[in-house]
């Protein structure tokens, strides 16, 4: 019997002894994969305690969490600290009861105690950092920020006025994915950080986000950035009118059922205008002054001179009593003579009168920013009923429907016919009936939802559990089976004339079909005991190794 007919005979022998122990070790892995998948779709998620943690207070918070029986894991980097979603609160307040993290207080850096020789250097530079964690972790709670850091640029006071140089920050912002900063947010940012600083001003403040992108551009007076500014006006003013016409129609047709475009055309200069003008057909009498004069001519000597004017007294006239003037004739004469009235010879009146005329003095200043024109176009969706079948029914507006969303958004857009504005209201059926409008309320995405998550991990457990089953546990379940069959006792074939044995064993290996060999030398070797087979197998092994090598294919073959 030679060698390798000893070796076909071990194999089969050796193989069946293999199978039922690969096949225990198969099972066992598969049942140990299993467990381990289903305790991991079963765990509970993680989320974010703390982030940026330096290496001292994430020992301590690893401490407190283990003392507190909270479970821990570190995240993705190692200055995170993750515990399960329902326990961060509870987390979050028992570490805060015994001050932790230290690191990330900002101002709280300042209480802690310092040593005796501390340099006024080092006192400023911790406040500095500390004033800097501040600001980051108050611009980090905008909705749109992750992250942020901020570097102040402080230079020390001189006492001469040339030698001093102004302040300057910058800020590094983190958003979070999907979203993005506006124009109010950055100016926000940019007040709040120079408010912050003493003799800090705004436009010495830089804003960067994650992606290198200047946020706050450089106020300039080029004819670019004005242009670049007149257009972010006219699109902040389009975006609120249209905002306004799609909440104010949205409870009358329903959500997602309209759709509004406005175009504002601004006029950016800047006009002034003096004007004076005068009515003179309203009249105000102010003051009037009048002034007359009369002038009479004094009369002169009467009568004739001579004796004829001195006569005496007329009779019946009394003289005065004492009165022994001889020329007392005369004078009674001439009292009478000056009872004659004196008749005026000259008289002037003069009349002065002052009046008010209505003036108005106007002083207009039109500064830049002046709607010039309006034109709005609004997008009406047809009316969806619930008909008596269930089915849904589509009908499009009425023309007094129209006419007063018409009206409605005129009036909602400040309409001036005056000054040129339109509007145009359409009705149209829309091709996307289930389209959801986009509420003012942020919600987060689907995928971030915890229950989204646990689902998630379930059907990723089962289905690694499935590919388990039919790639492990199939197999090795068909293989035991199969060798349940093959041991069955079969019919010996004849034995061979020694003759044929040894011309069998001289002959040179040549390759053939493994199924004539061992039909052929398998009755020759059940007379040999299991010692002297496993002997001439290893004297077969160290003579011919390649005929060995191709036995084993065969049996690899045979097996799968």
């Amino acid at each position: 019997m030679t060698a390798e007919a000893m070796v076909l005979q071990a194999g089969p022998r050796i193989a069946a002894t293999l199978k039922p122990l690969l096949l225990l070790v198969g099972i066992a892995a598969a049942v140990a994969v299993g467990v381990s998948v289903v305790l991991w779709s079963q765990g509970p998620s993680y989320s974010l305690l703390y982030a940026n943690l330096a290496p001292e207070d994430r020992a301590q918070i690893a401490q407190a969490l283990e003392a507190a029986g909270i479970p821990y894991r570190l995240g993705n980097t190692e200055d995170t600290i993750e515990v399960p979603s329902e326990r961060v609160s509870d987390a979050r307040m028992k570490l805060a009861a015994q001050g932790l993290p230290e690191s990330n207080g900002g101002f709280a850096l300042l209480t802690k105690e310092s040593g005796f020789g501390v340099s006024q250097f080092m006192e400023g530079a911790r406040y500095q950092h500390a004033l800097e964690t501040e600001l980051a972790r108050t611009i980090a709670s905008l909705r749109p920020v992750e992250g942020a850091r901020v570097h102040l640029a402080v230079p020390r006071q001189s006492a001469f006025v040339r030698d001093r140089r102004p302040a300057s920050a910058s800020v590094f912002v983190q958003l979070r994915p999907g979203k993005r900063l506006e124009r109010e947010q950055v100016e926000a940012i940019v007040h709040l950080v120079a408010s912050s600083i003493p003799e800090l001003e705004a436009q010495a403040v830089t804003v960067v986000d994650q992606h290198g992108r200047l946020l706050s551009a450089p106020k300039s007076d080029d004819e670019l950035a004005v242009r670049r500014q007149h257009l972010e006006l006219a699109h902040r003013l389009e975006e609120e009118y249209a905002r306004r016409i799609e909440a104010l129609l949205t409870p009358l047709v329903g959500p997602g059922r309209v759709r509004a475009q406005v175009v504002a055309q601004v006029d950016m200069s800047t006009t002034e205008e003096a004007r004076e003008q005068y009515r003179p057909e309203s009249q105000v009498v102010r003051s009037e002054q009048l002034s007359e004069q009369s002038s009479i001519d004094a009369l002169g000597p009467q009568g004739i001179p001579g004796s004829l004017s001195n006569q005496p007294p007329a009779p019946g006239v009394v003289l005065p009593a004492g009165n022994t003037n001889a020329a007392a004739p005369q004078q009674a004469g001439a009292a009478a003579a000056q009872t004659v009235p004196a008749v005026p010879t000259n008289t002037a009146r003069q009349s002065t009168r002052n009046y008010e005329i209505d003036r108005t003095l106007a002083y207009t200043r039109q500064p830049a920013g002046r709607l010039a024109r309006l034109t709005v176009a609004v997008l009406v969706d047809n009316v969806r009923t619930l008909g008596p079948d269930g089915t849904v029914q589509e009908k499009p507006l009425t023309p007094e429907q129209l006419e007063h969303i018409t009206r409605l958004v005129k009036d909602a857009v400040g309409f001036d016919e005056a000054r040129g504005d339109s509007v145009n209201v359409v009705n149209e059926p829309f091709n996307d009936p289930s389209l959801d409008p986009s509420g003012d309320v942020e919600k987060p995405p689907l995928w971030e939802h915890p229950m989204v998550r646990d689902l998630a991990r379930l059907l990723a457990g089962l289905i690694l559990l499935i590919v388990l089953v039919l790639v492990v546990l199939r197999p090795l379940v068909r293989g035991l089976l199969g060798q349940g069959r093959d041991s069955q006792p079969q019919a010996a074939p004849p034995a061979l004339p020694p003759a044929a044995e040894e011309q069998a064993a001289e002959s040179p290996p040549e390759p053939q079909p493994q199924a004539t060999v061992i039909p052929r030398e398998a009755a020759q070797l059940q007379a040999l005991a299991f010692e002297q087979q496993v002997a001439h197998a290893r004297s077969l092994v160290s003579q011919d190794p390649r005929r060995v090598a191709q036995v084993v294919r065969a049996w690899v073959a045979d097996d799968d």
